[in-house]
């Protein structure tokens, strides 16, 4: 008898858990003695439903609502309930940097002012009373920053270059943004230091309220880092002997800001094999290794239950 936890995602819009269940049901028709257990674990959808058990801990998706400004209402009222809030997302199609997100947080418009800089300036500052009460989080599954050529801003998901990209408010609220960012404490005999804000990792993501949440005092953190914690990664394969993971692209361009090598990472820590399920791999023999991978099965036609038991006829013997 042997347990193996199936884990992952299909896409940040895709509800991982009944996937999860046909791949778990696939595998036990083959392997009866077999205990299986499912863990969602990536972005969008996958971490809500991860962290769906947390209570005190209000989880908002830009997976499940795409209007910053209605996220930023959320979070405000997330903190005003006693909870921790965490916004999650990534690289956007469309962002504006932080502002609309700024504007539901703060609960001040940006159409009551008709000056940009006295509006952003109280925005800030009814902002920080608000977070004033507790611990608030920006969960990223995208690490790029909100400035700079490689930028959310500057890009599209695609990485094509942004054809609205306007250079003179990208301009004013990165002046903005730098005025409003607090110094880390110095090391003994060294002056304080300033980090931009908007080009830390992470604060480009959730339309760049990343950046917004960092300024306010609030800690970014990998989506993988965060579930990591928060679901007890650690206990959960110190109890198993097999892992599955489903990750939709095996590209190794995909995978670099993926949350596969967070479970990669803490499978090799148990010395524990690693399946990985997709619809499509471009990956070699040698590049599987660097990923922590020791098979892969793919199908493009998502029969997730045939590809349970492919994985009981290998790995469960």
């Amino acid at each position: 008898m042997g347990r193996v936890l199936i884990s992952g995602h299909w896409g940040g819009d895709r509800n991982p858990l009944p996937i999860l269940d046909l791949l778990a049901r696939g595998f036990q028709s083959l392997a009866p003695t077999w205990q299986t257990q499912c863990a969602p674990f990536g972005p969008g959808r996958a971490f809500v439903e991860a962290m769906r058990s947390h209570a005190g801990i209000a989880v908002l998706s830009t997976a499940e609502e795409a209007d910053l400004r209605v996220l930023g209402a959320r979070y405000r009222d997330a903190i005003l309930a006693g909870k921790t809030p965490v916004l999650e997302g990534g690289h956007l199609a469309h962002t504006d940097g932080g502002v609309a997100f700024l504007e539901g947080l703060s609960g001040l418009s940006r159409a009551d002012y008709s000056d940009f800089d006295r509006w952003f300036f109280s925005a800030i500052e009814q902002s920080r009373v608000l977070c004033r009460r507790g611990d608030f989080y920006a969960a990223f599954s995208s690490a790029r920053p909100l400035f700079g050529p490689s930028s959310t801003l500057a890009l599209n998901p695609d990485l094509s270059l942004r054809s609205d990209a306007d250079a003179d408010f990208n301009r004013q609220w990165m002046r903005l943004l730098h005025q409003v960012a607090q110094p880390y404490l110095p090391l003994q005999g060294q002056p304080a230091s300033l980090v931009e804000p908007g080009r830390i990792a992470g604060s480009g993501a959730s339309g760049g309220a990343g950046a917004v949440i960092s300024v306010l005092g609030g800690r970014l953190i990998s989506d993988g880092d965060f579930l990591a914690y928060h679901t007890h990664l650690q206990s959960l394969l110190a109890e198993v002997d097999l892992v599955i993971i489903l990750e939709p692209e095996l590209h190794s361009p995909l995978l670099a800001e993926s949350t596969l090598p967070t479970l990669t990472e803490a499978a090799a820590h148990f010395a524990l094999p690693v399946l990985a399920v997709a619809r499509s791999s471009s990956l070699s023999a040698h590049e599987r290794a660097e990923w922590g991978i020791h098979g892969v099965l793919t199908d493009e036609n998502e029969d997730f239950e045939a590809l349970g038991q492919r994985a009981a006829r290998t790995w469960a013997n």
